[in-house]
């Protein structure tokens, strides 16, 4: 059973090229009692952080110098663990969105974002990926059993 407290002590990744913006959404996430997030300004970082942290949850901007998001999307698939990575692209660009989605992003955030939205929108993709690590860690004790 994942509980709020699992929720709060996930690992949360935030990037985005502009700082002030990538420490808006962690002051929302921190404020709602996230204890467990990370921020980068460059894009060329996310793939070694994820390696290193093993994040429960991405949230992406799409339009960054150097590696959009897209590019990063591509270069995380090799490393998802258990199946799920949860990547909530960043966009104001509506046709952002439908490519987002169609490169491995799980959901997208329209910026400038709503608050609220943003928690509810982390908290369901988190708790998908807490089952996934749930299930990927009971699945071999099943098998072992029969």
């Amino acid at each position: 059973m994942i509980s709020a407290a699992d929720i709060l002590s996930a690992r949360i990744l935030v990037v985005d090229d502009d700082a002030d913006a990538a420490h808006a959404l962690e002051a929302v996430l921190t404020s709602a009692g996230h204890r467990g997030v990370t921020v980068a300004t460059d894009p060329r970082t996310v793939v070694a952080l994820h390696r290193e942290h093993d994040f429960d949850a991405i949230l992406l901007d799409v339009l960054m110098p150097g590696m959009d998001g897209f590019e990063v999307m591509e270069a995380l698939k090799p490393y998802e663990r258990d199946g799920y990575l949860p990547v909530i692209a960043l966009t104001g660009e509506p046709g952002h969105r439908t490519r987002a989605l169609r490169v491995g992003a799980k959901d997208f955030l329209r910026k400038p974002f709503d608050p609220e939205e943003l928690l509810l929108r982390v908290r369901n993709l988190v708790e998908v990926r807490l089952l996934y690590k749930e299930r990927a860690h009971i699945a071999p004790a099943v098998h072992a059993a029969a």
